[in-house]
């Protein structure tokens, strides 16, 4: 009992060390939104949300092997443990794409649409949060990771009306500053992105609540 309970400690240990990696992540990359809205922005700051990613794929293979070693610890399959790895490791690549994104961006951000990013920016940053928060309580508290879940959709819901209300303002700009009009709703969409995949991994993680109901 004591030696399943060492290797349950163990799996829980890589998986935070993998989850803080992409949290500090996301939040290094929420900084550097809240720096462009500002016109500041940071290209170190840009390089430590690269390297969190780099360093998020190092405990994600941590993490794989404990995994296999220990399928005895799991609360719940091995398949299903490794589709959500899989599904977090998406988040930490598209805050390094979103970070690469705004290395070579060469604008300013548009005045008018500031507020409604300052928005989207910070829904971004909670849901993954959230998300994280949710994986974690999958570990020991079903009902609780159930109800984080409707959070995030109201979440999805929110960056939605945000991203629309930027990409209605920069298409009505000039033709003449045709490039940071697409760069710009680039940006926005990719950011929205997150939100969107954030809850699309929180369907699935209802799907192993009904799953294994008895958790």
């Amino acid at each position: 009992m004591k030696l399943l309970k060492d290797k349950k400690n163990k799996l829980l240990n890589v998986a935070n060390e993998f989850h803080t990696q992409v949290v500090k992540g996301s939040d290094l990359l929420h900084e550097c939104i809240n720096d462009l809205i500002k016109g500041k922005l940071s290209k170190d700051k840009l390089e430590e949300v690269i390297k969190c990613e780099h360093e998020a794929d190092i405990a994600k293979e941590k993490y794989i092997n404990v995994l296999y070693m220990d399928k005895r610890a799991l609360p719940f399959l091995v398949e299903d443990r490794y589709r959500l790895i899989k599904y977090i490791d998406d988040i930490s690549d598209r805050s390094e794409e979103l970070a690469r994104s705004l290395q070579v961006f060469p604008f300013d951000c548009y005045d008018d649409i500031k507020k409604e990013m300052q928005k989207l920016n910070d829904t971004c940053e909670e849901s993954v949060k959230l998300l994280i928060e949710m994986m974690t309580l999958m570990e020991t508290d079903f009902k609780t990771a159930y109800q984080k879940s409707f959070d995030i959709e109201t979440l999805k819901r929110n960056g939605r009306k945000s991203k629309f209300k930027i990409l209605a303002v920069i298409y009505q700009k000039s033709e003449e500053k045709s490039l940071q009009i697409y760069l710009t709703s680039k940006i926005c969409i990719k950011l929205f992105d997150m939100v969107a995949n954030a809850e699309e991994i929180s369907d699935f993680l209802r799907s192993l609540i009904v799953k294994y109901p008895s958790k």
